[in-house]
């Protein structure tokens, strides 16, 4: 008789846990940022020559004197869309600004892929390529959603491995420019 006691007051506990409630704004913001990593490396970014859309050579030594950002990602990733989304906001407030951004296609080897997600999420005029290079293996990219700035210097001053946010990217590139 105690096991079906304890048994219906633990069934009675459970379905009143599971109750589905509105889960408040503030908690969800903060749930977002559950397994984010970012990070302030300051290290040296990794040499690297890529190609752009048009098939055209450009190093990181092209870029010094330069604030850029590098961001991964491969054809049909179901976050591409509001990464793009994030650095179209972030290319809209610093196009004027001497800022680069680089989207390299990481999962394909030629850069149709990239163009296909360009197009696809409507992305913006910036550097569009495929990872030719292993840039993704010398940054030790660790999710598709990983975003370096780099600072005019070739130093990496902001890493992280989530979903980026536009105004956390611009507070950091107003740092650097």
């Amino acid at each position: 008789m105690k096991k079906i006691l304890l048994t219906l007051v633990f069934a009675i506990f459970v379905i009143g846990c599971t109750k589905t409630e509105q889960v408040p704004d503030a908690v969800k913001n903060l749930e977002r940022f559950k397994y984010v990593i970012v990070e302030h490396p300051n290290t040296k970014a990794p040499s690297f020559t890529l190609s752009d859309a048009s098939g055209s050579e450009f190093t990181d030594q092209e870029l010094k004197g330069k604030v850029y950002i590098i961001q991964g990602f491969t054809p049909g990733c179901s976050s591409c869309a509001r990464e793009i989304a994030t650095l179209n906001k972030v290319h809209e407030k610093f196009k004027d600004k001497n800022l680069e951004i680089i989207s390299i296609d990481i999962g394909s080897n030629d850069i149709n892929g990239a163009l296909d997600t360009k197009e696809r999420f409507n992305g913006g005029d910036w550097l569009w390529t495929f990872d030719s290079d292993d840039v993704a293996v010398k940054l030790q990219m660790k999710t598709l959603e990983s975003t370096y700035i780099i600072d005019k210097e070739g130093i990496i001053r902001y890493k992280d491995e989530s979903l980026s946010d536009s105004n956390i990217l611009s507070q950091e590139i107003e740092k650097l420019i």
